[in-house]
């Protein structure tokens, strides 16, 4: 499992990439855009279209006669049950798209939230990093080797119950480092820590097995006595068009917009 979910995040990490030479704003903007091309592509591949536009031509036709017999209850009554029992219907046919697409915007959405969603490291300011360890290995032993700029301000704190290593640290360099952690007698892994605020991409854990599923950033895989580190990095403020928001609520419009103001040219029901 470990090995499916790192080649299938490698390969996301391979498809966005590119992205990153056009710059957060742009490089987010086309690859939305060119997402809803392929999803809408998706869609027009994996659902039967014809009971798709049916489906939605009735849920239309439901609403209007809503509006129109507002003064008898009865009628109203038999539309909203046409209605409901046609979005079920229109949700059921659509639901192979949905399936297929949900792994890809998933990793999509985890690459993308390391680039957009995630700021640096502040100077300065104390962070934790956490290292979560194997059953049987004791956390009392752990080395801890910060690089240049990163300096550990606080002896590691080790919670049994936990099985976790809890290290805080500050940054004193905008130039991003490395952690190396080590158990007694084992390797050194080491673990990312980006302070550059101008870095494409944030680090905020390295995992192993079916972890990497839903992990962020760029590092590969870890194993051993070392099953996880973590760190936690701060929200950045993003705005395009000059208007404030998330940038997932940015890649959703665009998404969007170029699905539906495509869909007539691909011949796609939506």
């Amino acid at each position: 499992m470990g090995t499916v979910a790192y080649i299938l995040r490698a390969g996301m990490e391979g498809l966005l990439t590119p992205f990153d030479w056009l710059g957060p704003a742009w490089g987010l903007s086309l690859l939305s855009i060119l997402s809803g091309i392929g999803m809408l592509w998706v869609v027009g591949k994996t659902t039967p279209q014809k009971l798709v536009e049916r489906s939605r031509n009735k849920m239309d036709s439901a609403v209007y006669e809503i509006r129109l017999f507002l003064d008898y209850p009865k009628r109203v009554l038999i539309s909203l049950g046409r209605l409901m029992g046609n979005s079920l219907l229109y949700v059921a046919y659509m639901m192979p798209a949905f399936v297929i697409l949900a792994l890809p915007l998933g990793l999509m959405y985890l690459g993308l939230e390391t680039r957009h969603g995630m700021d640096a490291i502040e100077l300065n300011q104390p962070f934790v990093v956490s290292v979560q360890l194997a059953d049987g290995v004791d956390g009392r032993k752990l080395s801890i080797s910060p690089s240049e700029g990163l300096e550990v301000t606080a002896p590691p704190m080790y919670v049994p119950s936990e099985q976790m290593v809890y290290v805080r640290l500050e940054a004193k360099k905008e130039t991003s480092g490395t952690l190396q952690v080590a158990t007694l007698g084992g390797p050194a892994v080491e673990k990312l820590i980006i302070t550059d605020p101008g870095a494409t991409q944030m680090a905020p854990d390295r995992v192993s097995g079916a972890e990497l599923f839903l992990s962020y950033g760029p590092e590969a895989e870890l194993g051993g006595a070392i099953t996880a580190i973590r760190v936690d990095h701060p929200p950045k403020d993003n705005s395009y068009l000059g208007i404030p928001m998330p940038w997932w609520l940015w890649w959703l419009i665009l998404m969007m917009v170029a699905a539906f103001g495509l869909k007539k040219p691909m011949g796609v029901a939506l």
